[in-house]
């Protein structure tokens, strides 16, 4: 009896053991299993929206990336005459940013992507950089920054009183378009920015100048903040 007993305890013991083995790998299975988590969506609720046209790149690194160019408290090229927007331009100033190629011409970087940023001001000057790996690349040159001793040369900034375009006056004689979509979207009118007329981008574009090569869209950041 006793050893009848034994023999049934032991078999239940090892149906435990199989059975608990079994859950065991179930449960390592759905959790491998589980997908990643859309870090895309969460991005975009925390206002860093990534231009559509790039959706293929890793935007888990764009926000880490945007912060490394922080504008305010940062040095300025002297000798710059502000002057103030008109009322109805005023919506469009804050930080805007999109994915661009490392083509080694408007990008100074040869792999991968990098973030272009462009940050309207209100006195009408406009900051721009590229941030790469969190290298930040001033007026696309291949002269590397720091935070600590990076000086954003300014340029001017404009948007008709139709509020279709935006234009972007760089120091070096450039003129930039960008197509208003909404105050939130910008997107590059490489149409204009080739035209024949535009002969002093073509001279410099000619000269090596960064020209880019696709029409980028620039979306606003909406958690960046203006500060005194």
């Amino acid at each position: 009896m006793k050893s009848n007993v034994s023999h049934h305890l032991s078999g239940l013991c090892r149906l435990g053991f199989v059975l608990g083995s079994v859950a065991g790998l179930i449960a390592c299975d759905d959790h491998q299993s589980k997908p990643l988590p859309d870090t895309t969506k969460t991005l975009a609720q925390d206002g860093v929206v990534i231009s559509a046209a790039n959706e293929s790149y890793d935007t888990r690194n764009a926000k880490s990336l945007t912060q490394t160019a922080t504008y305010n408290a940062l040095p300025v090229e002297p000798n710059v005459d502000p002057k103030p927007v008109p009322d109805y331009a005023k919506s469009y100033v804050g930080r805007y940013l999109t994915q661009i190629d490392c083509d080694g011409r408007f990008a100074p970087c040869t792999e991968g992507k990098s973030v272009f940023i462009l940050t309207l001001l209100p006195d009408g000057t406009v900051h721009r950089s590229i941030v790469h790996y969190g290298k930040v690349f001033v007026n696309n040159s291949r002269r590397v920054q720091t935070e600590s001793n990076v000086t954003y040369r300014k340029d001017r900034w404009t948007i008709n009183p139709e509020q279709t375009e935006l234009i972007v006056d760089r120091k070096e004689g450039a003129k930039f378009y960008y197509t208003i979509k909404s105050p939130t979207h910008l997107v590059m009118n490489l149409e204009k920015i080739y035209d024949e007329k535009e002969r002093a981008n073509q001279q410099l574009f000619d000269q090596g100048y960064p020209a880019p090569s696709k029409a980028y869209e620039l979306v606003k950041d909406s958690e960046f903040k203006m500060t005194e």
